[in-house]
């Protein structure tokens, strides 16, 4: 079906999706749309310090990295650690992201193996919530349950996220996520279980 001029968004992501209604009603002749009564206010906190505590460890020790690898690291290790940075790059945007999250092609059970040691590797949670949370920042973008919602500053949307819990809507849009095509994958099942 073409885009149409008259078609407002509607927000989903599939078609089958339902759609939150929004109130209309008639006032004077003039069709008055009502949006969604606001829900209750959340305070951002920052819980998670095992996530604070190692992105500082990791930081750290990724300068730290750097000084070595200009002042006394080997030639071999420095290209170890180019193979294994870009390695973890494609297990999160080739694996997690293209193949996992979007469903944008198909692979067989050896890429597979391959794409989800090198997410692993990448550190960023297993692949099945890797793809929940980014399906529903594509379902609901820009609103509180977007996992990672610009709105609430440059710094959150890339790094604060992962610092603070969850928005409440987050995890309640993202039980209704459908997740039926991960859970059917073995190879994703099994990482969910075991790393």
């Amino acid at each position: 079906m073409s885009p149409s001029k008259a078609s407002t968004p509607t927000g989903v992501l599939f078609e089958d999706d339902p759609v939150e209604q929004l109130e209309v009603s008639l006032h004077n002749n003039h069709e008055q749309i009502t949006p969604p009564k606001p829900t209750r206010e959340y305070k951002r906190k920052i819980l998670v310090w095992r996530n604070i505590i190692l992105f500082v460890h990791l930081h750290l020790a990724a300068l730290y990295g750097v000084y070595l690898a200009l002042t006394s690291a080997k030639l071999l290790t420095i290209i170890w650690t180019s193979v294994v940075f870009h390695a973890s790059a494609l297990g999160i945007t080739a694996g997690a992201h293209r193949l996992w999250a979007h469903r944008t092609y198909k692979a067989k059970w050896p890429l597979k193996v391959i794409l989800i040691i090198f997410n692993t590797i990448a550190f960023q949670n297993h692949v099945y919530e890797w793809s929940r949370d980014h399906r529903v920042h594509h379902k609901y973008t820009e609103t509180d349950a977007d996992p990672h919602n610009a709105k609430r500053g440059f710094f959150f949307s890339h790094i604060g996220w992962l610092m603070c819990r969850k928005h409440p809507d987050v995890i309640e849009k993202g039980k209704g996520i459908d997740m039926s095509d991960l859970e059917q994958d073995t190879i994703v099942v099994f990482q969910k279980k075991y790393v």
